[in-house]
């Protein structure tokens, strides 16, 4: 309705810019073809060709203008001009000359065929302009939706678009009773709400009937916002409320706010399916660690709980036979599996303690005191073990799980003694805004495909030596949870080389 009024001032004789030109583009066209016409006759002592050139005036001045005033002006003037001018008696007016009438109708219905033409093309072009700038703006909007990381953002960018282009306040609501709840979003400034209730029933009406309710509309008409659904498919997402404020909108304009809401709506539903499929991709992965920490679990704790039965039944049955160096010894291997056992529940606390918290609590630690205390529990258990460390000129403070971050230095330090013996080289240096640990063993270093399946699901190995078990896996999943990287390689000079980082500084 808003459109038709603006055409229906556009073609009446208001005084504006567009009036003023198409006047004066009149008045020249007539001027031109009066002057053209009196140096016709002049040089052909002839007025056999003025009606020709009126003719096409009033066809220019048709072509030129807006609506059909102009044109049926500009006929009239040039049927006076002809009959003045260059229809004998000269300078006369004679309305009796024959073929007077043919000239008049021939030239007013020139004139309004040709504005009628005119103005319906003139009209098209206008619709394929709006519908350009239409595409081009569903297209640009459609780009920034692209880009938006989840539905807040993708809400946050729609509500923004009808703001700026329908220059009005915005309300976007999840759910029915979000009016009452004061839980809407806004974009613009509203003033409060005239009637809470009116608003409620018109946004329940809404996610009721999936329809435009509000002002405007034959449902709960006298509420301040007119409610247009957000949808796709068979799925709401909520509603948006436009605040226009008694402005009368254009139909045109209210297709293109559906359009809109029918690109979001596709782009929530499409972030929808995506989350659905990471949430079962995490489930299956944290179902495949599951069985696989099930199954390492088993065979590993299996062989020292064998080790600690058989020895502990050998010393109870035969104690007095087997001599004290003998027992001494059972009892060194049942407290050796006994330990192993105990590094083993540690690691399985861990793992529970990484995968159940959400967000770490960490703490501004020292790294030098994080090392030194790993070191220190590993010399307990492996009194003989010759472990080196290398630790820079400055303190690096690291925002950091003291407890986790100590186990992952023992689990390296202790596949390095298992695996390759010692020496071992621990070293911590900055890199950039990370701090970089190292730990170096002087072994044969990880060999065969071994390496690339390294952090995946926890190892088993099949000789005499105890797997790697779940270590590596909860290294992993521990440096990942403080937001660093962990990887290994063999050193150029031989053995196993592992780094993993640690960011300086607690991101925002």
């Amino acid at each position: 309705m808003g459109m038709k009024t603006k055409e229906k001032k556009r073609k009446g004789f208001h005084i504006n810019r567009r009036n003023v030109l198409d006047f004066f583009s009149t008045v020249g066209i007539i001027l031109v073809a009066y002057g053209t016409s009196t140096l016709l006759v002049k040089l052909s002592s002839s007025s056999a060709n003025v009606a020709a050139v009126f003719t096409l005036a009033v066809l220019l001045v048709a072509r030129m203008t807006e609506g059909y005033g102009w044109g049926i002006l500009a006929s009239v003037i040039g049927v006076f001009s002809v009959n003045y001018a260059f229809t004998a008696p000269y300078y006369q007016f004679n309305f009796t000359a024959a073929g007077y009438p043919i000239i008049f109708l021939s030239l007013l219905l020139i004139a309004v065929i040709t504005s009628a033409s005119t103005d319906n093309v003139k009209q098209q072009a206008r619709r394929a302009r709006a519908s350009e700038r239409s595409v081009r703006r569903l297209y640009d909007f459609s780009q920034k939706l692209a880009s938006a990381h989840n539905g807040e953002q993708m809400i946050q960018l729609t509500m923004q678009y009808l703001h700026e282009q329908l220059e009005c306040p915005v309300l976007y609501l999840k759910q029915a009773d979000d009016i009452a709840r004061d839980a809407e979003l806004i974009c613009g400034e509203i003033g409060g709400f005239v009637s809470t209730s009116i608003e409620h029933a018109a946004v329940c009406d809404c996610f009721a009937q999936v329809c435009d309710t509000g002002a405007g509309t034959t449902h709960a008409p006298f509420a301040q916002f007119r409610y247009i659904p957000l949808t796709c498919g068979d799925n709401m997402f909520g509603c948006v409320g436009l605040l226009l404020r008694d402005r009368k909108v254009s139909d045109e304009t209210f297709e293109h706010v559906r359009a809109i809401l029918a690109q979001t709506g596709i782009s929530l539903e499409r972030q929808k399916f995506a989350e659905e499929r990471n949430r079962a991709a995490m489930a299956a992965d944290r179902e495949k660690l599951r069985n696989n920490l099930l199954r390492t679990i088993s065979h590993d704790l299996r062989t020292p709980l064998t080790g600690i039965i058989g020895a502990s039944a050998a010393i109870e049955e035969n104690g007095d036979q087997i001599g004290r160096v003998e027992t001494q010894k059972l009892a060194s291997d049942i407290h050796e599996d006994a330990e192993w056992l105990l590094r083993m529940v540690e690691n399985l606390l861990s793992v529970t303690r990484v995968s159940q918290t959400t967000e770490l609590k960490k703490s501004e630690e020292p790294a030098e005191e994080v090392i030194a205390e790993a070191v220190l529990r590993c010399k307990k258990r492996f009194p003989d073990a010759q472990i080196r460390v290398q630790l820079p000129e400055e303190m690096l403070f690291i925002p950091m799980d003291v407890t986790l971050i100590v186990q992952v230095l023992i689990n390296l330090i202790e596949n390095a003694i298992h695996y390759a013996g010692t020496p071992i080289d621990i070293s911590l240096r900055r890199n950039g805004a990370s701090a970089e640990f190292i730990v170096r063993d002087f072994g044969p270093g990880i060999q065969g495909d071994t390496k690339d399946t390294l952090f995946e699901a926890a190892q088993v190995q099949s000789d005499s030596k105890r797997g790697l078990g779940i270590g590596l896996t909860l290294c992993r999943s521990i440096i990942a949870a403080h937001g660093g990287t962990i990887s290994q390689k063999n050193h150029p000079d031989g053995g196993a080389q592992f780094v993993f980082t640690l960011p300086m500084e607690e991101e925002a």
